[in-house]
């Protein structure tokens, strides 16, 4: 797995949650016509939603440890600017004061910093 890979799984993972959640809000304006099999749906999606939400928890843990152990500063702003805040680009760089080529170049030298977890 790429560094680039291994930091994306966690905007992925925020997708999939997200999906979850709209799913259990339709499932409340559901419930109270489906009876006693809608509720016991909603037990299972939201034990579903728990789950996930705690494994996510601990996947940004950890991308925040691969990130921190990087050495160089800028390059730790832009990964977690990029990869955990979600920002684009055009936000980076008016943030760092950067332009935005000049952006993607750190962030280029920031993946090849990175250190994929085993």
């Amino acid at each position: 797995m790429t560094a680039k890979e291994y930091l994306s799984q966690a905007k992925r993972q925020d997708r999939r949650i997200g999906a979850l959640l709209d799913r259990q809000r339709r499932y409340h304006e559901l419930a109270g016509s489906c009876g006693e099999n809608g509720r016991a749906r909603m037990l299972e999606l939201e034990k579903e939603l728990d789950e996930r939400i705690g494994a996510y928890a601990a996947l940004v843990r950890e991308i925040e440890g691969v990130i921190d152990a990087v050495g160089d500063a800028q390059y730790r702003d832009v990964l977690k600017y990029r990869y955990l805040n979600g920002w684009s680009w055009q936000r980076i760089a008016e943030r760092m004061y950067f332009s935005q080529d000049w952006v993607w170049r750190l962030h280029a030298r920031a993946l090849k910093a990175v250190r994929v977890p085993e």
